[in-house]
């Protein structure tokens, strides 16, 4: 009994001690718990001012720095425009758009420590700040409707890397249907149709985690993002346009592996990885290599990179844009909106005490001359452009205005490449030949049974080949041929005229001596070098 009355007198003091020490606190826990949600919501409405159509890009610093003083007024301000705004479209009444609103901000509310445990080999995306696209979204798992856009949108991307893609196109296909394109060993193959609404949504996610503007739907505009799943990250370039029908979006996959590639790994022969190293192992000259769009120069230059000592030599590349990290390297990216130019950054490269100089495209004069200047003046100079074969890669270099004997004295070594599919070694075939292409291969005294053909499969996608190997024509610059182009006007004219033919004859036949040895086929070399 003395103990019950002992612990009835012991929870009686203990209630009153601890009502008069909640009495005596020096602030009102109300006014703190004010001020947390005050915070809270300052910091929603900033994040919302960065995604929001109603508040332009001129003017969201200014908004973001005001949301901090009245956080909420101005929240619930942009809620109610918004309402408005989407109510006169007559879709929903305003109420409803507004307890929408309200929805998505307190479901956000919940703690992502909370949410259930996230899938490590899933594929997330984020923009440059490391923002994920749900978050940007704002909106919870109660969403069904956007949760399925944007793991729709995660799906795509995560396809796209597992088959090897290196460009994604969204464009529309009429009125109500968009396609979905895949760019694999450089053939686009039609993955998917999606139906208008679907897709614009789609493509609102891509641009609202690259940071472009999802209101405007007719100016081209620019952006990037990455993804990441387990420990692998991928980096993307995303271009958008305004068409007929609708609004296209184009998503380059950046090659991440090319700072790993070698000189051997991109299908060149023994005899020319030495006339290249020869030539990168020079301290000074120019090595230019040609091709068109999507031919694997930016791979070949950074193989070229990759077999330099970049501890012993000072390298610093001009790129737009950099599409891997080379360790040791010093790596500038153009960006004209700032006024990086490849020019300007050329300028200011000559000050920093350079070994070699990477040029990601000669696209100008100025460009042009000063990365020639470098090389005749003790450095090594790599760089790019975009041409048919080396005999052009001379005359488009005349037409832009460099004099010939600066082009001559510069010069050391013309590539000029094409991307060849391999066959699939899975599903290749031996060739079914016609009667005249193996007399022709009897007439030149060349073996054709290694002579394969495509046929199909499930690895290759039914296509039958998988990868792409570089089939290359070498030019070396010989002080003959530099006295020509720098004296002799009839050899511009000879460029002009059977520069082409022989350069595209000189693939044909590198070409042709990966058909015999079963790497490629008839086929694919017709497509690629006619």
């Amino acid at each position: 009994m003395r103990i019950l009355i002992f612990t009835k007198c012991f929870l009686i003091d203990s209630l009153q001690s601890a009502t008069l020490s909640a009495v005596s606190l020096p602030f009102s826990p109300i006014k703190l718990i004010c001020l947390i949600v005050w915070v809270y919501l300052c910091l929603y409405i900033v994040q919302y001012i960065q995604f929001s159509p109603l508040v332009s890009k001129n003017h969201r610093a200014i908004a973001g720095v005001a949301a901090f003083f009245a956080g909420p007024i101005l929240l619930f301000a942009l809620i109610i425009i918004d309402a408005v705004r989407k109510s006169a479209e007559g879709r929903r009444s305003t109420f409803e758009i507004i307890k929408e609103h309200l929805q998505n901000m307190v479901a956000n509310i919940r703690p992502s420590s909370f949410a259930r445990p996230k899938d490590e080999s899933a594929i997330r995306l984020l923009d440059s700040s490391g923002t994920e696209l749900k978050q940007i979204y704002g909106h919870g798992d109660h969403r069904r409707q956007d949760k399925h856009i944007l793991d729709l949108t995660e799906q795509i991307i995560a396809d796209a890397l597992e088959q090897r893609a290196s460009d994604i196109l969204i464009d529309p296909k009429d009125d109500a249907t968009y396609t979905i394109r895949l760019r694999i060993d450089g053939v686009l193959r039609m993955v998917k149709q999606l139906d208008t609404d679907t897709s614009k949504a789609i493509i609102n996610s891509i641009k609202a985690v690259s940071s472009m503007d999802i209101s405007e739907k007719r100016r081209p505009q620019d952006g990037a993002f990455i993804a990441k799943k387990a420990d692998t990250t991928a980096s993307f370039r995303v271009a958008s346009a305004g068409v007929l029908n609708g609004e296209k979006l184009s998503i380059r996959v950046l090659n991440q592996n090319a700072g790993s590639f070698r000189l051997l790994d991109i299908g060149i022969t023994k005899n020319q990885l030495a006339i290249i190293e020869d030539a990168v192992n020079k301290p000074s000259g120019m090595v230019l290599i040609c091709g068109p769009t999507g031919s694997g120069k930016t791979t070949t230059m950074y193989a070229m990179l990759n077999h330099i000592d970049r501890f012993t030599r000072n390298i610093i590349t001009v790129e737009d844009p950099i599409e891997a990290f080379l360790p040791e390297t010093s790596q500038i990216e153009v960006n004209p909106k700032a006024d990086i130019t490849f020019a300007k950054s050329l300028r200011s490269i000559l000050r920093q005490d350079p070994d070699v100089i990477c040029v990601g495209e000669i696209r100008d004069e100025e460009t042009a001359e000063i990365a020639l200047r470098a090389a005749q003046t003790g450095h090594l100079v790599l760089a790019t452009i975009h041409c048919d074969s080396h005999a052009m890669a001379l005359v488009r270099l005349l037409d832009l205005g460099v004099s010939p004997l600066l082009l001559s004295s510069g010069i050391s070594l013309l590539i000029s490449q094409r991307l060849l599919r391999c066959l699939c070694n899975r599903c290749k075939r031996p060739a079914q030949l016609s009667q005249g292409i193996m007399q022709e291969f009897q007439r030149k005294g060349i073996s054709y049974t290694n002579v394969f053909q495509a046929a199909g499969c499930k690895q290759c996608g039914q296509t039958g080949y998988f990868g792409r190997t570089a089939v290359c024509d070498l030019l070396t610059v010989t002080d003959r041929l530099k006295a020509g182009i720098a004296q002799n006007k009839a050899l511009i004219a000879e460029l002009r005229t059977e520069g082409k033919k022989k350069g595209i004859s000189n693939l044909r036949r590198e070409g042709l001596r990966k058909v015999v040895s079963g790497v490629t086929s008839l086929e694919e070399l017709k497509r690629v070098v006619g």
